[in-house]
């Protein structure tokens, strides 16, 4: 074995024995081994966090997301046709069946949250370097996202009545601490300055993924989940001046490929797959759940959308072909900025761009809709209210559902969009049974052992007695 080989081999077990173990985010530090020291042995860790997001892992699958993650969200959506085909090896039936599984999810994300705050509390020699300011960064931007993903997982939505409380706030690594629930409004400054803080350190190691025009696309997703319209819309559109919307051939093509930054794609979980047979299995477990009508039904123009050409997203039965997604890319920007300007009460910006975002979908020339032409409210549709409260418009309609439409079986988006979206109560008849979503099932438990642990910590409303 070369010096080098033993060097690796080396910094991975410190690696190892720094960022595993525990699953309390307010476990002990891990004391008797050994805390790295140089930036080599701390870019190790942080290749490590890096690594679990590109092959989709569990901790990584968590934070970004993975195919597994995506598919589970879409199958407790309206997305696919539950009545028909009931339950599944694979597919959940309703969010019920998953809710005391969601709490490993919160302390999975702790657990990052406290492998970052290991990183910026230790890490001091050789932090003012590029190599230093790159591993910073990606601390800042993996604790962001983790917060951002506890902020929409774990609290109520921003702009509802009952959003209150948020999450317990860690910014550094303290075996004492016993943190209670912040604001709502506090989990979301948390997020919004890591991102920013992240920015600052304007990552160029192009291995740690979490690259400025990714970091805007948070924020905008933050600002967009938050209701801040105008700084949703200046952050979408910043990102778009750098990756702006395919159409044609390049679209298809970006959509058909399985693995990699392709196209206007910025960031990915399972960027890489140690498994190919997982997402293969995957994908044939979709198959036994077709889309639903009211999904299927939005594609009006049949094959003349290039979503239907070449059945790219599903084909004549309503079985799925569309390639699972979870990262982030440039539809969903344009998507955001257009609802963004309609909130803004730019209603003429708003429809501009939702005819621009068309024009690069539909290939017939009757693409564009009017405020005349745009299709009445559907009122039999599960969502009947916008983020704010508000009736739908057949315009915001129209918004939200090309969103459907076009971020379909990507990151779980049509789950919270229903949760964004006036969390409806709806239910699946499987077995002669009815299985509700309840409103409270849109916001996950707490874990028990967190509240056994810090009995000030608060329970999220309809779990105070079950979890």
């Amino acid at each position: 074995m070369t010096n080098d080989i033993m060097k690796r081999h080396i910094i991975t077990i410190m690696a190892a024995l720094v960022l595993t173990g525990c699953t309390e985010y307010l476990d002990i530090k891990p004391y008797g081994k050994t805390i790295p020291k140089t930036t080599e042995e701390f870019a190790a860790l942080v290749d490590q966090m890096c690594d679990a997001i590109d092959k989709g892992s569990v901790l990584g699958g968590d934070i970004v997301g993975s195919y597994g993650n995506t598919v589970d969200l879409e199958s407790v959506s309206d997305n696919l046709a539950t009545n028909l085909t009931g339950g599944s090896d694979r597919l959940r039936t309703y969010i019920g069946q998953d809710l005391s599984a969601k709490q490993s999810v919160y302390l999975h994300l702790y657990e990052q949250i406290r492998n970052c705050n290991i990183i910026l509390g230790e890490y001091q020699d050789g932090r003012d370097t590029r190599a230093g300011k790159d591993i910073i960064g990606t601390c800042y931007a993996i604790r962001g996202v983790c917060y951002y993903q506890l902020l929409r997982m774990f609290c109520a939505p921003p702009l509802a009545d009952d959003a209150k409380l948020g999450v317990p706030i860690v910014t550094s690594f303290d075996m004492e601490a016993m943190p209670i629930r912040s604001t709502i409004q506090e989990t979301i400054a948390q997020a919004e300055s890591d991102f920013k803080t992240t920015i600052e350190y304007d990552i160029q190691n192009e291995m740690y993924r979490f690259n400025n025009d990714v970091m805007h696309g948070y924020l905008a997703r933050l600002y967009h989940w938050c209701g801040r319209w105008k700084e949703a819309r200046s952050e979408a559109l910043t990102v778009l001046e750098n990756h702006p919307l395919l159409s044609g051939d390049d679209y298809t093509s970006m959509m058909s490929t399985q693995y990699g930054l392709k196209g206007n794609r910025l960031l990915m979980g399972n960027l890489i797959s140690d498994s190919p047979l997982g997402m293969s299995a995957t994908m044939s477990s979709l198959e036994e759940r077709p889309l639903s009508a009211s999904l299927a039904t939005l594609f009006k123009e049949g094959t003349n959308d290039i979503r239907r050409k070449g059945n790219l997203f599903f084909n004549r039965k309503r079985k799925n072909r569309k390639l699972i997604f979870s990262g982030l890319r440039s539809a969903e920007m344009a998507l955001i900025a257009m609802e963004c300007a309609y909130h803004l009460n730019e209603q003429e910006t708003a429809l501009t761009e939702l005819n621009d975002f068309r024009s690069k979908r539909i290939l017939t020339a009757d693409y564009a809709y009017t405020m005349e032409t745009l299709p009445a409210v559907n009122t039999e549709a599960l969502v009947q209210q916008d983020a704010t409260g508000k009736p739908l418009t057949p315009l915001l309609q129209a918004i939200l559902n090309e969103r459907r439409k076009e971020l379909y079986l990507e990151n779980g988006d049509r789950w919270f969009e229903l949760k964004r979206n006036g969390r409806p109560e709806w239910w699946v008849g499987v077995g002669g049974k009815k299985y509700w979503t309840r409103k409270y099932m849109y916001t996950w438990p707490i874990p028990l052992s967190d509240i056994q642990q810090q009995p000030a910590l608060i329970q999220n409303p309809g779990y105070e007695e079950t979890y």
